[in-house]
């Protein structure tokens, strides 16, 4: 019947918008916290840069070294006030972004946690691309409208049918209020054959048909699709996990190369330059970590909307 394959039909796009808007949240939640970690990497570039300035002056007045020195180091503070600037705008409006999504009129702040490696997947590609195929709420969804178009063409192509009513009528007659004297029955038979109306009727079986032929196209879409959506998110789960990793190495390089060349610089064996170049490199090191953590977070996002589960109980 139409109306069931319809309530199938909604409850499965139900599902899936539900997880939409799950990986949307997530998103927006992420933002926030990244935006956050990149607010405190700039004001930490800021914090640096301010150091190294007093440390240029002070070299300066004492005729140790050049002015461009000081020039050179007030020019990369205030890049940074503008890093912070840029930064703190870019959270603001995050704030506001997650405040809607979750159905307030103002902004909302995102309770961070901890920073541990994330876990490796419980699964495997080929294992997440057959439940994705199988059980994915975008493909059942997608698999419930074609069902349900195909009842609507059923439904249209029953008017070819010929009805067939059964009725049956009772009657007592009398003078009295009670009738007893004749009584008679009846009853009827009728069957309609439907010959022409028009062509109203083959309109509606060939827009039902050309209806049930695009749900048809968009669940084979869907499932040719499966295994490339899933290697995405899946792959870059992982290339995240490992880019962190990556990205905890250049920190340390990059932290221990400044505090050697702001050492160098204030005892005069290096230039402005080296330590400048430092001194940037440990920040977009820094960059780069948050980024690579909220990378994985976003990935993991990916694959449970696309799987309809969360795959771990507790988020890492």
């Amino acid at each position: 019947m139409s109306w069931v394959g319809s309530v199938a039909s909604a409850e499965a796009s139900e599902a899936a918008a539900h997880f939409r808007t799950a990986l949307a949240t997530d998103a927006a939640y992420y933002a926030v916290l990244a935006e956050s970690e990149l607010s405190r990497v700039a004001a930490d570039r800021l914090r640096r840069a301010a150091q190294q300035l007093g440390v240029a002056r002070v070299r300066v007045q004492s005729g140790e070294t050049i002015s461009t020195d000081s020039l050179q180091l007030l020019l990369e503070v205030n890049r940074a006030r503008l890093d912070v600037l840029r930064r703190d705008s870019a959270l603001v409006v995050s704030r506001l972004r997650l405040g809607g999504r979750i159905g307030l009129s103002g902004p909302a702040d995102a309770a961070p946690f901890d920073t541990a490696a994330p876990l490796p997947l419980p699964l495997a590609l080929d294992a997440a691309v057959g439940e994705l195929r199988a059980d994915g709420p975008e493909l059942v969804a997608a698999r419930a409208a074609e069902r349900r178009a195909g009842a609507a063409l059923a439904a249209e192509r029953e008017q070819y049918l010929p009805s067939v009513i059964l009725s049956a009528t009772a009657g007592a007659y009398d003078a009295e209020f009670f009738p007893r004297a004749l009584k008679r029955n009846q009853l009827a038979l009728t069957i309609a054959f439907p010959i022409w109306d028009g062509g109203r009727r083959e309109v509606a079986v060939a827009r039902a048909r050309a209806q049930r032929d695009v749900a048809r196209a968009e669940r084979e879409e869907r499932e040719r699709g499966t295994a490339a959506q899933m290697a995405e998110a899946y792959n870059g789960y992982v290339t995240a996990r490992a880019g962190i990793e990556l990205a905890l190495v250049g920190v340390s390089v990059s932290a221990e190369t400044y505090r050697v060349q702001g050492a160098r610089y204030r005892e005069g064996a290096t230039t402005i330059l080296d330590l400048l170049e430092a001194q940037v490199g440990l920040s977009e090191a820094e960059a780069v970590l948050v980024q690579a953590r909220y990378a994985a977070r976003l990935a993991l996002a990916q694959i449970e909307a696309l799987l309809g589960r969360r795959l771990f109980d507790e988020r890492n």
